[in-house]
């Protein structure tokens, strides 16, 4: 799909086939997309609980407020933020160095920048949700790419979630992406606001 077309294309997808599939080559091949996303210091945040088993999706569908729309997607996402990414910084830095974007010299030096950022437990949480989200939106444009639907959930019990998925607790729920096909692929776009109301220049 053009780049215009998935834009235009991609909504929030509140309706599924309940008769709809996903596989797991299609899975891994949108989240693969999603790794794509940019991140401070390329420490990539974002990890992805994927539930695609009926019980377990009633067991998310129980967290998220019986939203009926966890169980009839074919699979959900729970977007994880991972508060210890930059404990991977020594890894990060050697790939960097190793490829030529960073000079060998100065290797210490951003190692020794990102744990100092990052000893800030607010920085922690803020970076999680930021990287998280925005390998989320890259997600759910390569998911219309390729023909399903999706839709970024806020409306759940975090602590639930972590609790019933046995998730550590360096990874926080971030939002659940609902994906698969949608019941009705050509519902009416919602208003938008026109760009020339929310854009300022140069100051207010």
């Amino acid at each position: 799909m053009e780049f215009n077309q998935l834009i235009q294309a991609r909504h929030s997808v509140n309706q599924f086939d309940p008769n709809g599939t996903i596989s797991r080559e299609e899975l891994e091949s949108i989240i693969e997309a999603a790794t794509l996303a940019p991140s401070s210091y390329n420490l990539q945040h974002w990890r992805f609980l994927v539930v695609d088993d009926k019980d377990k999706k009633l067991k998310l569908k129980s967290a998220a407020y019986d939203q009926q729309k966890v169980e009839d997607a074919a699979a959900a996402i729970v977007v994880l933020g991972n508060l210890k990414a930059h404990e991977d910084a020594q890894r990060i830095a050697d790939d960097l160095s190793e490829k030529g974007y960073l000079p060998e010299q100065y290797k210490e030096n951003v190692i020794n920048q990102i744990n100092g950022l990052y000893s800030n437990e607010s920085m922690q949480r803020d970076e999680a949700i930021r990287g998280s989200s925005l390998a989320a939106m890259t997600l759910m444009l390569a998911a219309k790419d390729k023909g399903f639907g999706t839709c970024p959930m806020i409306g759940f019990d975090p602590a639930r979630v972590q609790q019933e998925f046995n998730i550590p607790e360096n990874l926080i729920p971030v939002m659940i992406i609902t994906i698969g096909p949608e019941s009705d692929p050509k519902a009416p776009r919602k208003f938008r606001f026109e760009a020339q109301e929310i854009t300022t220049y140069n100051g207010f």
